[in-house]
């Protein structure tokens, strides 16, 4: 009888012991997930705005296919009713002091978006290449303070200077709220710092 009750406990014990190990696990591990996607969202956001602290801007006004120009355009696009914003710019590296022309845009691939970029070198005959910052986002937006309003657009051929303000938008989920990570950037090459 005492071995049986004995035998009651041990196995209501390690059901309870094993309950919590699993319980800690998927928890542990939702973490683990969510936690990733907040880090790569703040890394990419910090690149951007480095960069777009680098943005240098010559010729603008030149033809396209000058080699002398330079440019910031930002389009407002829509993907699957969500937010893709696209944008190029040309900014002094923070590999190598080059200057480079840069391309952030979103790939919707199987429902899901994912934001790309993309480099090519301002030197002629380097090869440019293009990566894969952050899978399964909600929404990418990039806005410019002009007249005290957030607008969706820019292109520096039809303003001929860079936009004072930028302000970059990424949305993500995290497990059924959607969370947007916002990062704000100035232009300072040539401006006092």
């Amino acid at each position: 009888m005492e071995v049986l009750i004995s035998l009651t406990l041990l196995t209501i014990v390690l059901g309870a012991v094993y309950s919590s190990f699993f319980s800690v696990h998927r928890a542990t591990e939702r973490f683990n997930g969510v936690s990733l996607k907040y880090h790569e969202t703040r890394i990419a956001l910090d690149i951007m705005r480095r960069e777009v602290e680098g943005a240098v801007l010559k010729n603008p006004m030149a033809r396209k296919e000058s080699m002398n120009r330079t440019s910031f355009i930002i389009r407002d696009r829509d993907i699957f009713g969500r937010k893709a914003s696209s944008f190029d710019l040309t900014a002094f590296s923070f590999r190598g002091g080059k200057v480079d022309t840069i391309s952030y845009f979103i790939r919707a691939n199987e429902g899901k978006l994912e934001l790309m970029k993309s480099v090519t070198p301002s030197i002629s005959g380097k090869e440019g290449y293009t990566i894969g910052m952050i899978e399964d986002i909600e929404g990418f937006n990039v806005e410019i303070l002009f007249n005290n309003k957030w607008v969706g657009t820019w292109n520096s051929s039809d303003t001929g200077k860079l936009p004072d303000v930028l302000r970059l938008n990424i949305e993500f989920d995290d497990h059924g709220k959607k969370v947007k990570l916002t990062e704000y950037a100035r232009p300072r090459i040539g401006k006092q710092l």
